[in-house]
């Protein structure tokens, strides 16, 4: 994976990427760099980071849902096979609802979500940042 360029990242992942990821990774040059150079970084010293994130599924994050006192955006594709839909079915029901802000979207992957939501989510954070 540290050498793959785009189409054979998309080949090395296509067990955990459903067809609407592959399109977003092939269409957009640059959505598909930008995921092979995340890659290479994130792993260029070592897979800690990604133990650690597989880790979150099955143990305690370190804080309670209430503590939480600034705006959360939840994003979940339904087509994502990196993380369940259930997830963030169950987040959605479990944050504080006075704080959330839930897109639970069919059809979307765990790429494609960001390809085809970024400028909204980009426009939300500025909203919520000018507002804070």
């Amino acid at each position: 994976m540290l050498k793959a360029d785009v189409a054979g990242m998309v080949e090395a992942m296509s067990t955990i990427l459903p067809e609407v990821d592959k399109q977003a990774m092939i269409q957009s040059t640059e959505m598909g760099q930008h995921i092979v150079d995340s890659f290479r970084e994130g792993l260029r010293i070592s897979a800690d980071g990604w133990v650690d994130d597989d880790l979150c599924f099955i143990k305690p994050w370190g804080f309670d849902f209430s503590e939480i006192k600034v705006p959360v955006l939840l994003y979940q594709g339904s087509e994502d096979k990196m993380v369940p839909f259930a997830h963030g079915q169950w987040l959605a029901e479990h944050l504080p609802h006075e704080k959330l802000e839930k897109h639970l979207l069919q059809g979307q992957g765990h790429i494609s979500i960001f390809f085809e939501e970024c400028d909204g989510i980009i426009d939300r954070l500025l909203q919520l940042a000018e507002a804070s």
